[in-house]
């Protein structure tokens, strides 16, 4: 049974219509390498990838969750070019991006 909420509420709480998607995704190392290559790899997806897109990062270059900055959802082309610069990066094998799903609830 589902609650009676005002549009308000729901919108505050992220529900129903107001849901905001994010997706997962993860990668390891070809090889072992220094904190400042895992760094300079990080430094890079944001300046490529996540900030043109309005997106934001939780995690590390070996895993983590994207979503927007602001209110909204990740779309399919973010999931793409997210999953295509870790594809594309020789320091990095296994890269997966997972599906969308709710970033507050999921």
């Amino acid at each position: 049974m589902s609650k009676n909420r005002s549009p308000r509420l729901s919108k505050k709480l992220k529900l129903g219509e107001f849901k905001e998607f994010g997706f997962p995704f993860s990668a390891e190392l070809t090889k072992e390498i220094d904190m400042q290559a895992q760094e300079d790899l990080i430094i890079a997806l944001l300046e490529e990838v996540i900030e043109p897109r309005k997106l934001a990062i939780g995690g590390w270059i070996d895993g983590g969750f994207v979503t927007t900055s602001n209110n909204g959802s990740t779309t399919e082309e973010d999931q793409k070019a997210v999953g295509d610069w870790l594809k594309a990066n020789k320091a990095l094998k296994n890269a997966e991006v997972g599906k969308l799903v709710d970033a507050w609830y999921e």
